[in-house]
């Protein structure tokens, strides 16, 4: 199996496993990890042996990430979703990409995504803070299919990640860069697998305004938070995408 697996956190599975009770507890939150950024060499990528370049998103992707991905002409109309997946054996992970389906592993990624919005930058429970919009907001994001998503491209590398200098190691405590790093030790060499996957933004934008616009219609939210929630649900709704 590959060693790198599609991660749900623990307040994930809360969220998705907890059923309706009469009087509703705080669901379990960790504040998410703070990510940093990988330093990777690249040692080999697909098509190299035919004499093709290395495609200009996966070094970008690499080095800031999926968000910057969206920053380029061929992805401006698009959110980006990246699948990834490392391991030593690429076997292993050509069997995965084959696997892989849009219909059934998008709408994790869209969630997940939705997930860390939701959460970014909070340092209580987002139960506390938005109420039952929250856990309502994020089951009804899990159930969604996205029937105009598509695998965009697709490609594998060799890569290394190259040890922290001195300087790096040293830098104080919670200064960190932009991105998640690899999961293999300094220095390790693992075959990464990258599936970028695009849906239209007016799109993704229609769908998730209204799951949230819905959660307000059938008063779910007005029957049980305070107004210091209805304030805060009010607030997310109409900055949603703004970092997104």
């Amino acid at each position: 199996m590959p060693t790198r697996q599609f991660v749900i956190f623990p307040a994930i599975v809360a969220f998705l496993s907890c059923t309706s009770v009469e009087k509703r507890e705080a669901l379990p939150y960790s504040v998410p990890p703070t990510q940093t950024r990988r330093i990777v060499e690249i040692l080999d990528y697909q098509g190299r042996a035919e004499g093709a370049e290395l495609a200009e998103w996966v070094t970008l992707y690499i080095n800031e990430g999926g968000a910057a991905l969206e920053g380029i002409h061929e992805f401006d109309t698009y959110y980006v979703f990246v699948a990834e997946q490392s391991s030593a054996n690429l076997e292993t992970l050509l069997q995965w990409a084959a696997n892989f389906s849009v219909e059934q592993d998008i709408p994790l990624l869209v969630f997940l995504r939705v997930y860390r919005r939701l959460t970014a930058g909070l340092l209580i429970n987002p139960d506390e803070l938005y109420g039952i919009f929250f856990e309502t907001m994020v089951k009804r994001t899990a159930a969604l299919d996205w029937p105009f998503a598509r695998k965009y491209t697709e490609t594998w590398i060799l890569a290394r990640r190259i040890p922290e200098t001195a300087e790096q190691q040293e830098r104080p405590a919670g200064e960190t860069d932009s991105e998640a790093p690899t999961e293999d030790a300094a220095g390790t060499t693992l075959y990464m697998y990258l599936i970028v996957n695009v849906i239209e933004k007016t799109e993704t934008q229609n769908v998730l305004r209204l799951v949230m616009d819905e959660i307000i219609i059938d008063k779910t939210s007005e029957k049980t938070s305070t107004r210091d929630q209805i304030q805060a649900i009010n607030a997310v709704k109409s900055n949603f995408f703004d970092g997104f």
